[in-house]
This record gives C-alpha cells, structure tokens and sequence, in this order.
C-alpha cells in the first residue's frame, strides 16, 4: 500500500488494519443472516432488522424518531406469549430511547410539568407489579411507560429538532392510505363496515378522527399546506364513513364543537364541517336505534355490556390492587375478554389504587397541556381530550395506533417550550405571516425591534405574542426591525478629531 508523502508506515498499517477488520465483521454479519435465513427465516428477519436499524442510527438517529409517527399504522404482531406486541410499539419503543439521548431537560420546562402525571401513574403501577410479579405485568408496565410517556417523547423531539413537518406528511399519508384501502373494502362488502385483518373498523375509526383533527386544525407548524390538508382530509372523512365506526365519530364530533368554542379561526374555517355534524348526528342515532329493535341481545352495546360485567367480576376478586395487568392472559381469566373502557379494565387489571393513579395522571395531563400558549397548545388538547374519551367506550391500552394522540401531543409540547425560549416555529410554506421568531418581542408586532425608544430585553418574549404583526403591516415592520437591528449591530462610528488650529 503507498503512502502518502510525510505520512507513517506505522499509520499506513494501521489504517489497512481497520478497513480489513471492517470488512471481515460486515462478511461475518452477512454470513449471520444467511445462516440465520437458512435456520429460521424470522430469526434471519430479526438479526436483518437490527443490522437496519443500527445502520439508520449511524447515519441519521432522528429518523428512527421520524418512522414511529406513521409507524403506528402498522397492527402486525411481534414476539408471542407474554410479549406480543405490536410493530408499531417496537417503532415507538425504540424512538423513545433515541429521543433520550437528545432532550435537553433544562429547555423542556413544559415537558417536564407533562411527564409529572406518567411518572405518578407508572410509579403506582409497580404496586400492582409487585403484588402480581409475573411476565405479563412487567411486559406492560414497560409498554404503558412506553406508550405515555415514551410517545410525547418522540413528539417534543419531533418539534425540537425541526423534522415534525416532514414526521407530519409522512403520517398523513399513511392516514390516506388506510382510508382508500378502506373505502375500497367498503365497496366490495357491499358497503358492509370495513376492516381486514388487524385493521378492525373502531381501529380505522381511531385513525381518521385523529388525521382528520390534525388537517382541520392545521396550525401552520405542522407545515403542511392548505391544499394537501384538504385532499388529505376529505380522504380520511370518507375512511372514517366507510369504516362505520360510530364511536370514532362521536368522539370527533366532539372534538370538533370544542375546537370552535376554543378558537375563533377554527370556526370560522369549520362552518362546513359544523354543518355536516347535523345530518352524520342524525344518522348515528338512527342506526344505533335501528340496530337496538332488530337485534336487542346482539348489538354492540349488549355485548359491550356483557364484557363489562365479567371485568367487573374479576375485580371483585381483588378490588384494592385487582389481577394484575393483562389479567385476560392468565388461564384462569381465559373466558374474559379486554374490557372496551379503560375505567373498568383498570379496575379488573390494578383495582382502586390503579384506577385513582389513572385517574389522576388523567387530571395532571390535561392540566400540562391546558397551560399551554393556545396557539400551539389548542391541537394537542383536542386530540388528548379525544383520546380520552375514546378510551371510555374503547380498549385503552392495546392499540397500537393510539400512540399517534400522544405523539401529537409531544409536538404541541415542543412547540410551547421553542415559544418559552423564544426559537423561531416552522411555517407552512406560502404564509405570509412568519411565526415567533428568535431574539425579542415586544408589544405591537415589532419583532427585534423597538416602541418608543424602548428597547426589548433581549430574549424576552411579550405575553401571549405567537405570531407577527398583521399581514397589512409586515412590510413596515420588517423594514423598521431590519433598520433597528442593523444600527444596534453597526459598531458607534467616531469622528476623527479635527486638527488643532
């Protein structure tokens, strides 16, 4: 091997030395998963899994963290036994370790308030661990640490790091693409509820009204545009109708009244949505009616009430810490099924003591998002106070697909700490108006500037200023700021002393 001029023999060799290890270990893995695809073809997956993944951390982590967010679409099961749990939790899983290594506790001052609820409830949930010390309980308990708190973690790193607008296009088009499987599977039941597989129709009912908020809502830092808003919106409308899931739809008929109370622009943009409430209101109560006199012992309520009253028997047995989480797993408990509200089920699963926690951190959370700036924090209180809801009349903890509300909630939380320390948002591409930006704000819409003679402290930012000045005024503004800055800039220029005599 030649050498460079000036360069050592002894780095020459070194530097062969590693590329030659290198090699030898990429042969060595490579043989692996042949021998591993040979052996066992899941195992050969498995071993090729991780080989992606550690090559996706090396060159990019944050987009592990960007694949959990429409990752969620994805119901397949992994592991067995104890274990199995969804793709879409390993994804969530495994992008809540990476977003440990870039979260800077001491910026994340509404993150920290938010994870107070979570870590009170999960802290409650080893009583029930060490009461009922089995693999079923410790599996859960990582999974619910993973599913709360693990999913807000991916949505603050999302917004922190700049990427929830390309982590939002990528889950939206996800959404679109289980609404057009789904109206296709409509139409060739003959318009019969859709759902194949894992994909249940209360599953693709808790998909759309999430996607459907998200398009409605739209703050401009999700980035993405009013027109792919749109298209992506009406998709997951007819998804959700296609799907016929009449809790999905309570739930988002819900959502979007709060949303018009809350927020003048959201109503102002929700007339035609508020007026198809009305007759989507009709035809709910029609068809829970109709269902009710055909077929009284059968219909979904009759048989969610019958789950009710065997998860209630179990908690009977132990009402003060209940039967341990995943209680339906033990042998004895074969027969019962998991409870459609997440009330009952902590109550069969941890007892009274579980279900005060739950309730609490219920409590604690939406107060945390509440007492955020509105501007940013008005969509994950929508989704969060739909979450739930939902999960009243719906299984809480199963779903895969109910990280995604947490999620959005991570990034309403990151966008609220960027506003507290004054770091320019993301805009949506073609608004005129541009955001908070960076540096200080003082009253009236002058960014960096200043009113008066007064000058902003620097990093201040004024109360309840999200946004620019109005659109009718930007260009005053912007050039009054321009030339405020650059004076404050420009070193004081000195007069040169003029000659004595």
């Amino acid at each position: 091997m030649s050498r460079w001029p000036g360069q050592r023999r002894s780095d020459v060799l070194w530097h062969a030395a590693r590329v030659t290890a290198a090699w030898a270990a990429i042969a060595a893995l490579a043989a692996a998963i042949g021998l591993f695809a040979v052996v066992d073809r899941k195992y050969g997956l498995i071993v090729a899994a991780l080989v992606l993944v550690v090559g996706v951390f090396a060159a990019d982590p944050i987009l592990l963290v960007v694949a959990a967010f429409p990752g969620i679409f994805l119901l397949e099961r992994v592991g067995g036994g104890g274990t199995n749990l969804a793709v879409a939790d390993a994804l969530v899983f495994v992008g809540a370790l990476v977003c440990l290594l870039h979260i800077r506790w001491k910026e994340a001052h509404h993150l920290r308030q938010f994870l107070v609820g979570i870590l009170v409830y999960e802290a409650t949930l080893i009583l029930i661990v060490a009461v009922h010390p089995n693999r079923y309980d410790i599996v859960e308990w990582f999974h619910r640490m993973s599913y709360l708190a693990g999913s807000v973690l991916i949505g603050w790193v999302l917004a922190r790091t700049g990427r929830a607008r390309q982590a939002f296009r990528l889950y939206l088009l996800g959404a679109s693409i289980i609404a057009l499987l789904a109206m296709e599977h409509a139409v060739t039941l003959h318009f019969k509820p859709a759902q194949w597989g894992l994909y249940q129709k209360n599953a693709i009912g808790a998909m759309m009204w999430v996607a459907i908020v998200v398009t409605q809502v739209n703050p401009s830092w999700t980035g993405v545009s009013r027109r792919q808003a749109r298209v992506v919106k009406i998709l997951c409308i007819l998804g959700l109708l296609a799907s016929q899931s009449r809790q999905a739809m309570v739930v988002l008929i819900g959502v979007l009244c709060l949303a018009a109370l809350m927020n003048p622009e959201v109503r102002r943009r929700s007339k035609l949505m508020l007026l198809g409430i009305i007759p989507l209101a009709g035809f709910l109560y029609y068809d829970f009616t109709t269902q009710a006199k055909n077929n009284p012992k059968f219909n979904t309520v009759a048989i969610r009430l019958d789950q009710y009253a065997a998860a209630l028997k179990v908690w009977h047995l132990s009402p003060i810490f209940g039967e341990g989480m995943r209680f339906y797993n033990l042998p004895q408990f074969s027969n019962v099924g998991v409870p459609p509200s997440v009330i009952i089920e902590n109550l069969a699963a941890s007892g009274i003591v579980g279900s005060i926690a739950f309730l609490a951190c219920a409590v604690l959370l939406v107060r945390a998002v509440v007492k955020l700036p509105r501007e940013v924090g008005l969509l994950g209180l929508l989704v969060l106070c739909g979450h739930l809801t939902e999960g009243l009349f719906d299984i809480f903890w199963i779903g895969a697909y109910s990280a995604a509300p947490m999620i959005v909630v991570g990034v309403a939380i990151g966008m609220a700490d960027m506003v507290r320390r004054g770091i320019p948002l993301p805009g949506r591409s073609g608004d005129r108006a541009p955001l908070a930006r960076a540096g200080p704000a003082v009253a009236g819409g002058v960014v960096g500037g200043a009113v008066g003679g007064a000058v902003a402290a620097p990093g201040a930012v004024a109360p309840g200023v999200v946004g620019a000045a109005p659109a009718e005024s930007s260009s005053v503004t912007s050039r009054a700021a321009r030339t405020v800055r650059s004076r404050l800039a420009a070193p004081a220029s000195r007069r040169p002393p003029a000659p004595a005599g």
